[in-house]
């Protein structure tokens, strides 16, 4: 009788898992549980398309290194000068730090297809509860058209 139960609550426990993994593979936009060293632990469908064909390889890595920062290819993620300034890096150390859900719009330098290239991300972090160590779910929604088309849309007044 026992062991029925412990298989049922094990059963219940793997639906559970399956259901947040669906409703986390469900969000739109590229979005990741990361550390407090921006390394990242988890990332969903859409961060697939946005990590590139090495996707796989971005587990438990940092942040910069797996999205192509130009500035994790000098040195390490985190270590180079402008990581300082670094609207991601920084936007995880507010969550961690249990401030409120943090914004931001960022300009990053990201190698893509052979060259450099600039893409307007909004960043957006907030500490996730209950996690020990401290995780943080780390969203970045592309805004590079929206904004070129809003800029277009302006300069044509």
């Amino acid at each position: 009788m026992l062991n029925s139960v412990a298989m049922g609550s094990q059963e219940q426990q793997e639906q559970q898992a399956q259901y947040w993994r669906s409703v986390f593979d469900s969000i739109p936009l590229p979005t990741f549980i990361v550390d407090a060293n921006v390394k990242i632990e988890d990332f969903n469908t859409a961060a697939e398309q946005f990590l590139g064909p090495e996707s796989s390889q971005a587990l438990y890595r940092l942040g910069g290194e797996a999205f192509h920062c130009i500035n994790a290819e000098l040195t390490d993620c985190g270590m180079a000068e402008r990581c300082e300034d670094c609207v991601i890096r920084n936007s995880i150390n507010r969550a961690m730090t249990g401030q409120a859900t943090h914004r931001e719009l960022h300009q990053a330098q990201l190698r893509q297809a052979g060259g450099v290239h600039s893409i307007d991300l909004l960043v957006t972090a907030s500490l996730l509860p209950y996690t020990e160590p401290p995780r943080a779910l780390l969203v970045l929604e592309n805004l590079t058209e929206v904004i070129k088309l809003h800029t277009r849309s302006t300069s044509r007044r």
